[in-house]
């Protein structure tokens, strides 16, 4: 003999699994809900020192008074706008918000000329040390995404690093 409630457990299954299919529906995973931590914090950290060469680096191509070191200074900016515009698609793709740029170039734009190369040298040195430091480590992401991204550029930014010390022993 069936119970009320015998005949109303299908119906209530049946209800049960409608109701989960449609939160299912109503909010998927996105791209970034899937991105790990490690690989957010590469895009945004990649980004913020991105923005700053460029920055940096098209003070230094106007301001530097040695021509090898604005010769410098602007492949470092051509080099970094592209990877720049790749990570951002990239980002985007993986539906990660890039940080705006907050880089205050007013402290090398008021620099005295005679200081000017020396510092902005010691600068790249140090940043593209940093830099080398976080793409290596991305290039060793399970993201094959990511990865490509750093392996690609790490051989741009070794070469910006072995130039810059090479300018640095000059002083």
């Amino acid at each position: 003999m069936n119970s009320p409630l015998s005949l109303h457990l299908p119906r209530l299954g049946a209800a049960l699994l409608a109701a989960i299919a449609g939160l299912a529906l109503a909010a998927p995973l996105s791209a970034s809900d899937s991105l790990k931590h490690s690989d957010r914090a590469f895009i945004e950290k990649a980004a913020k020192a991105g923005q700053k060469e460029v920055q940096l680096s098209e003070v230094a191509a106007q301001r530097a008074t040695n021509p090898q070191i604005r010769e410098y200074a602007q492949m470092v900016v051509n080099d970094h706008k592209m990877a720049n515009d790749e990570l951002a698609a990239l980002a985007e793709r993986k539906g990660v918000m890039l940080p705006a740029a907050d880089v205050n170039v007013s402290k090398w734009t008021e620099k005295k000329t005679s200081a000017f190369d020396k510092d902005y040298i010691d600068e790249m040195v140090d940043d593209h040390d940093d830099a080398i430091s976080l793409f290596e480590k991305a290039a060793k992401s399970d993201d094959p995404d990511i990865a490509s991204f750093a392996q690609k550029y790490l051989p741009k930014l070794q070469s910006h690093y072995t130039q810059a010390k090479t300018f640095k022993n000059m002083f």
